[in-house]
């Protein structure tokens, strides 16, 4: 992969982004190019094919603190919408799959950042999460009583699923997000 344009095109497109930390797929495709995009296809297709998270039983999500994660939930309630930091994170079980490709993705991920930070893009910051709740409290807020009621057994996972999902679409048509402490 050609790093230098992956980290060009995220340094063209970071101020575009209407709402982060949450990313569509077609605003991930734009942020770093088509060859970062087709490689994170790539890893995607071995994770479902192979069902490396969801055997996992999302240990990731739980280490990151993500206040979505959930163990009644059979995959991310936002998927099409989660943060470019879930989309680049592949865990030790991927490394046999695709050692290179991991590395080189975690590569430019990182450059990428590190390169926003040195030309003093304050939005980088929001590419730090989960946890969700220091970029996005509004958005945990609001779904944090359904994740309660999940977690009780008081909730249906597919419809608290449809919830987080709609808030989480609400979310990102609010104003434009700021960067937390302005």
């Amino acid at each position: 992969m050609d790093k230098e344009k992956a980290i060009r095109s995220f340094l063209e497109h970071v101020d575009r982004l209407p709402r982060l930390p949450l990313v569509t797929d077609v605003e991930m495709d734009a942020l770093f190019g088509e060859e970062v995009a087709a490689a994170l296809a790539q890893m995607d297709r071995h994770n479902q094919a192979e069902q490396m998270c969801l055997q996992c039983e999302s240990r990731c999500c739980q280490v990151c603190q993500c206040e979505l994660y959930t163990p009644q939930f059979s995959r991310c309630p936002i998927q099409e919408l989660r943060p470019v930091l879930c989309r680049f994170h592949f865990c030790n079980r991927f490394r046999v799959a695709g050692s290179t490709l991991m590395d080189e993705l975690g590569d430019i991920f990182f450059d990428s950042l590190l390169a926003a930070d040195r030309e003093g893009n304050p939005r980088v910051r929001l590419f730090e999460s989960p946890p969700l709740s220091i970029v996005a409290p509004g958005l945990v807020a609001a779904i944090s009583p359904w994740i309660q009621a999940l977690l009780e057994g008081t909730a249906d996972s597919e419809q608290v699923e449809k919830k987080v999902c709609r808030e989480a679409e609400k979310y990102r048509t609010v104003v434009e997000v700021g960067v937390p402490g302005d």
